[in-house]
């Protein structure tokens, strides 16, 4: 009864009503784009940087991670990937062969960091066909070219079809020297990977490096990034035993994940502001409708009606006051999120090569994680729940003294 009631009491003043609701609708849009937006950035750098490198989880012998030496390699078999298939979570692994190599052409010379792949499983894990800006992607395993990065192919000055030289220091400090042709030139999003990365099949980097069955790492990528915790620490039981280290990309990429989290209090911080405005907002409607209800409330518990009742009723009209505008807002705002989930905006010129220079892709993409309306409809009800403090108060206090005003008037009727 008090639900009905209450609904039927909110429209006894429709524009007070759908000017406060009004102000709760535009403020969750707010709200969520801006979230959603953040967290879509903070998703596109993560996946960024952990597809042409880590992983989200890396599994990778005990010592290596200090040392980055082939000498720390892994040898594995069926058995290994056995045990990967078991585990709830995971979407794909892929094996990989990490060194570093001099390279060489038209009499310049550079460092660069190799990494040996599974051409097929890459195309899953890190799509790097997807990049490829010039010639083609690996024919297949036994590939003998490479892929390199657009910013070794500016500095080397040389395309698809061209050779470059490689030396480094293979498996059991044997000598490493190859000279192999540039398949394809593929752009990274993070510059650093653009000007030192070179990809090479995983059979091919093996002979390369005289380190048969071995590799540095295995990547592993999820289903749910939320999960994270969970399936590194299910890894650890199951590789306990093994000498295996099993890393996320947070322990490995420490200073992007400081770096994300600094840049979410800032943004936290503005949606509270946002949050306090509609508080202000709710608060004047709610004093406003208090104030000119004095008289009612008194009436009612003169003729009976209990304060606790009462106090009940004002909570449902706030709440459903503030609910109404939140939840089109949330509907709407939904809509238009799923929209630009698939549809992102991409940048051009400067504000392109900005991001470019963080290390993400010069697209702004919405995240669509559930948590980020969910958060908002809480927020709402904490709000709608501070707010009705007021007249709840104000019927404690006043609705007695209200009570002895109209007593005598109330015998006389009767």
């Amino acid at each position: 009864m008090l639900l009905v009631i209450a609904w039927r009491n909110i429209w006894r003043n429709k524009r007070r009503t759908l000017i406060t609701s009004g102000s709760v609708f535009f403020a969750i849009i707010l709200a969520v784009i801006m979230r959603s937006s953040t967290d879509g950035a903070y998703e596109g750098m993560i996946n960024n940087v952990v597809s042409f490198s880590s992983g989200y989880i890396q599994l990778h012998k005990k010592g290596y991670w200090e040392e980055h030496s082939i000498e720390n390699a892994l040898k594995i078999d069926n058995g290994f990937f056995n045990k990967l298939e078991l585990q709830k979570g995971i979407a794909y692994s892929t094996p990989r062969l990490e060194s570093f190599a001099l390279a060489s052409a038209n009499a310049k010379t550079k460092g660069l960091a190799f990494i040996g792949i599974d051409p097929e499983k890459e195309m899953v894990a890190a799509k790097i066909h997807e990049k490829v800006k010039q010639g083609t992607y690996f024919k297949n395993e036994n590939d003998n070219g490479f892929v390199i990065g657009q910013g070794v192919a500016e500095y080397f000055k040389v395309g698809a079809g061209d050779s470059l030289v490689f030396i480094s220091q293979g498996y059991h400090a044997s000598s490493a020297a190859a000279i192999f042709p540039v398949r394809g030139i593929v752009f990274l999003g993070s510059p650093q990977l653009n000007n030192s990365l070179v990809y090479l099949t995983l059979e091919n980097s093996r002979r390369f490096l005289s380190a048969d069955s071995l590799c540095t790492s295995v990547s592993i990528y999820l289903n749910d990034i939320n999960a994270l915790e969970n399936i590194a620490n299910d890894l650890r039981n199951v590789y306990s035993s093994d000498l295996i280290e099993v890393m996320t990309w947070k322990e490995m990429m420490p200073e992007v994940d400081q770096f994300i989290v600094a840049d979410r209090s800032g943004h936290f911080i503005v949606i509270g502001i946002l949050y306090l405005v509609i508080s202000f907002g709710l608060y004047g409607t709610v004093l406003m409708m208090t104030y000119e209800r004095r008289h009612e409330f008194g009436i009612l518990v003169s003729i009976g009606m209990k304060k606790i009742k009462l106090m009940w009723l004002v909570f449902f009209e706030t709440l459903f006051v503030t609910f109404f505008g939140a939840i089109l807002g949330m509907m709407s705002s939904f809509l238009l999120i799923l929209y630009f989930h698939y549809n992102p905006i991409e940048f051009t010129g400067q504000l392109k090569e900005v991001y470019q220079d963080f290390g993400m892709d010069a697209i702004l993409s919405f995240s669509i994680d559930p948590s980020i309306f969910y958060y908002q409809a809480f927020t709402v009800f904490l709000l709608a729940l501070v707010v009705s403090i007021y007249p709840s108060l104000k019927i404690l206090i006043e609705c007695p003294l209200i009570y002895l005003i109209f007593k005598p008037k109330l015998q006389l009727v009767y």
